[in-house]
């Protein structure tokens, strides 16, 4: 009998130590699933901002606003205008013109041949040469009385008239570095004003530097 109840007894124990090795009686342990450190993370690409461009000091600044950097710089104009040049840091002129300061006032000098008609300035020769002419008319017509004005020198210092008296049918033809070339005619018999069929007389007038020499003659129907 108490075997019988030994026998029982080691049955009831092989069992319960077999139930123990169950899968289901050992809790179950899971190795743990830790997510990486933020920083591990792999990061989108960020756009780099543009490096700003440097910006050049220039020393100097526009009095309107800042300067137009596609705007290009006008050339210098070159034209030979009427009004007188002066060299940078001279006194003297560039070139002579009709308004120039020298011609106006020798303009204005000459007595009126007509009351209260003022003579004009009408022609100019070479404008930058160191002696050249200019002349003046009273009048509008072929036969009006007419002056040649010389000037000369760095400085275009005026040198007076081709004659003491104006003149009429009378024109430049000709000018060099030192000479101006005249030509003078005069109406004969019932000549139109027009058409002067007296002469031509052909004058030189010749500049030596100092003062204007006359070469050659005017016939009296010319002097008057």
């Amino acid at each position: 009998m108490k075997r019988l109840l030994l026998v029982i007894i080691s049955a009831f124990a092989l069992v319960a130590c077999g139930n123990s090795n169950e899968p289901g009686a050992a809790p179950a342990t899971t190795a743990p699933t830790t997510a990486p450190p933020a920083s591990t993370q792999p990061q989108a690409a960020q756009p780099q901002p543009e490096a700003s461009r440097p910006t050049v000091d220039t020393g100097a600044v526009e009095p309107d606003g800042p300067i137009d950097w596609n705007t290009e710089e006008l050339p210098e104009n070159n034209s030979l205008p009427d009004a007188e040049q002066h060299a940078p840091g001279s006194e003297y002129p560039i070139c002579l013109g009709l308004d120039s300061t020298r011609v106006v006032d020798a303009v204005a000098s000459l007595p009126d041949y007509f009351p209260g008609e003022p003579w004009i300035a009408t022609q100019i020769g070479d404008q930058c040469a160191d002696f050249t002419w200019v002349r003046t008319d009273a009048g509008g017509t072929a036969s009006s009385p007419t002056h040649i004005l010389f000037f000369a020198g760095h400085n275009y210092d005026y040198l007076g008239t081709a004659t003491l008296e104006p003149t009429s049918f009378t024109s430049v033809i000709g000018q060099t570095a030192d000479t101006v070339t005249v030509d003078y005619r005069w109406p004969v018999g019932d000549d139109a004003f027009a058409n002067p069929t007296g002469g031509p007389v052909t004058i030189d007038y010749r500049w030596d530097g100092t003062q204007v020499t006359m070469i050659g003659t005017l016939p009296p129907e010319v002097t008057g």
